[in-house]
């Protein structure tokens, strides 16, 4: 992969974290909120549980008075209050949504207790129209002795007292919930944090890799393998225009180096061709930075055969060591080199008398002789 790719591939890494992160605590405030928007259900609960207890004293009276009395007013308060009861009960289930099993326990019990209340003032009223007042009086008598009114109230505390104890957790719980979101939002931040200056670093590794081609390539091209290449199915795509730029380079390189080997071979035909004997002394210096000696570094054909010596015998070779000759001369070379001057004298040769011309040429000297 490229350094792009494995750069894209990190970043999309960390927008995911990112994004789950973010769901994952919008969810939880959420939560959090919807729990404390049900900080009132205790409040509902304690109203719609008040008034189902209300509602179910009320059907109990309706149907009593009329038992008693026999006058069919009374029983328009137990008709309204029957289907009241019914209606109030599944709305206090549904507030206590969801349930605690010792909650469901209680409003299965209250279930039943209703309906059964339901029936037996159903049965007495019947029975009060058809066969008059002592027989539905039995019943209502055994009905009070089951004292189903308080039954009834004790159950509907015990789930009022729950739900504010439930309530009560629940706002307890809000700080913790939402400490616990914060710190969850922290490691998803330092998550994605984390994902990117890996994939950054992962990226670094893969330009590295690529990169590292074309620094050998430019290494042996400064040091002088101009025939260096780099393969085509080296690289990542990002880099192939550099690759190619290199090649072209070391192509480019090696033309002129022709043409510069050319002209060299000109310029040393023409050297060794002249009758003038020439030679090209470089400064060899110590630690200090003095000239120590001067070592040749080119000898025309002429020099050679003044020296009667074979051809490339003087390149490489130190002053003092194969002009023994020169040792005289030598502090004036010195000074030529350092203060630019130049020096014309007479110099024997095996015998023969010279014209000498040093002068300087770079760091070194130029020598000539001329007969």
């Amino acid at each position: 992969m490229s350094f792009a790719q494995r750069l894209l591939v990190g970043t999309v890494l960390a927008v995911l974290v990112a994004m789950g992160t973010a769901y994952y605590v919008w969810q939880r405030i959420e939560e959090t909120q919807a729990s404390v928007r049900r900080d009132d259900r205790a409040e509902r609960i304690q109203t719609e549980t008040d008034r189902l207890l209300v509602q179910f004293i009320g059907m109990e009276t309706g149907a009593r008075s009329y038992i008693i009395t026999g006058d069919s007013v009374h029983l328009m308060l137990f008709a309204r209050t029957v289907g009241d009861v019914a209606l109030t009960a599944k709305q206090v289930r549904s507030l206590m949504q969801p349930l605690a099993p010792e909650a469901a326990s209680i409003l299965n019990f209250l279930d039943m207790a209703i309906d059964k209340k339901i029936v037996e003032a159903n049965q007495a009223i019947a029975m009060r129209r058809e066969q008059g007042i002592k027989i539905a009086a039995n019943i209502i008598i055994k009905g009070k002795a089951a004292n189903a009114a308080d039954t009834l109230t004790t159950l509907i505390q015990r789930l009022q007292s729950q739900s504010r104890l439930a309530a009560m957790q629940q706002y307890q719980n809000v700080p913790t919930q939402y400490h616990d979101t914060a710190y969850f939002l922290l490691y998803g931040i330092g998550a994605s944090v984390l994902i990117l200056i890996l994939s950054a670093f992962w990226a670094m590794l893969a330009q590295h890799q690529a990169l590292k081609p074309i620094v050998e390539c430019a290494e042996k091209l400064a040091l002088g393998d101009m025939y260096h290449r780099i393969p085509a199915t080296v690289g990542a795509a990002d880099v192939k225009p550099i690759l190619a730029a290199v090649n072209l380079l070391g192509e480019r390189l090696v033309s002129m180096q022709g043409k510069t080997r050319h002209s060299e071979d000109i310029y040393a035909d023409i050297v060794h061709a002249t009758p003038e004997c020439i030679a090209v002394w470089r400064a060899v210096r110590n630690g200090y930075g003095q000239i120590s000696d001067f070592e040749c570094i080119m000898a025309n054909n002429a020099w050679n055969a003044a020296y009667k010596r074979s051809m490339e015998y003087f390149t490489g070779k130190q002053m003092k060591l194969s002009l023994p000759d020169f040792m005289p001369l030598f502090d004036q070379c010195k000074i030529i080199v350092e203060q630019h001057q130049k020096l014309t004298t007479t110099h024997p040769v095996e015998g023969k008398q010279y014209k000498l011309i040093a002068s300087k040429m770079r760091d070194g000297l130029l020598l000539r002789l001329v007969e």
